[in-house]
């Protein structure tokens, strides 16, 4: 009998905390403006948009009905793939920003030039942090292209899902997938320009 109405208690609380999901107001969209970026981050962002753009644009192609609303539950993720995207490329160009600050030829040219030791070391850890910057810099870019071609593949696909076989469920694990996959590359970038005590401090994120 206790453990019978354990199980209704746990159940009812379930339920409650479900129904108090679904009444929670819908986020915010993220305000994403690739044109203040520098290159290669605003063709990165822009291309993340172009493909989302094309999947609503099937989306409102799709006659009304099952298939439709299955790939209609699918925008959010789309919509969450493309703010990963904005984050990251934001992120990547403040990196592009504080390399221009250190100047690495600048750097190396005075290392060059110096006799102090005091002076020499100074420089050389100068240096040291920019190659580590641009270490990140560039496997960032790279996995973020890999993920956004990855994602534009991905809706582009769509096109054959609206009028084919419902293989929705498909799609959207497959979408799922990239966009963990671009918070998780998000979340590196985080862990870099913030490291907890005791850690590595700037090193590139894990491929």
């Amino acid at each position: 009998m206790t453990a019978a109405l354990v199980f209704i208690g746990v159940a009812a609380a379930a339920a409650i905390a479900a129904m108090f999901r679904r009444r929670r107001p819908a986020q915010r969209a993220v305000a994403i403006d690739p044109f203040v970026l520098s290159e290669p981050w605003r063709r990165s962002v822009s291309a993340a948009q172009a493909a989302q753009r094309r999947y609503k644009e099937i989306v409102a192609a799709t006659p009304a009905g099952p298939l439709r609303s299955n790939m209609e539950s699918i925008t959010r993720q789309v919509q969450r793939g493309v703010e990963e995207c904005w984050f990251i490329a934001k992120r990547g160009d403040e990196l592009d920003a504080a390399l221009n600050r250190l100047d690495s030829v600048s750097l190396r040219t005075r290392l060059e030039q110096s006799s102090d030791d005091a002076t020499r070391a100074s420089l050389q850890a100068q240096l040291d942090s920019a190659e580590r910057i641009r270490s990140t810099r560039d496997s960032t870019d790279q996995r973020l292209r890999l993920l956004n071609t990855r994602l534009g593949e991905l809706l582009a696909q769509a096109a054959e899902v609206s009028v084919g076989a419902d293989t929705t469920g498909d799609l959207d694990s497959a979408v799922d997938d990239v966009v963990t996959q671009l918070e998780s590359l998000r979340l590196a970038l985080d862990e870099v320009n913030n490291p907890r005590p005791g850690g590595a401090g700037q090193a590139s994120p894990s491929p």
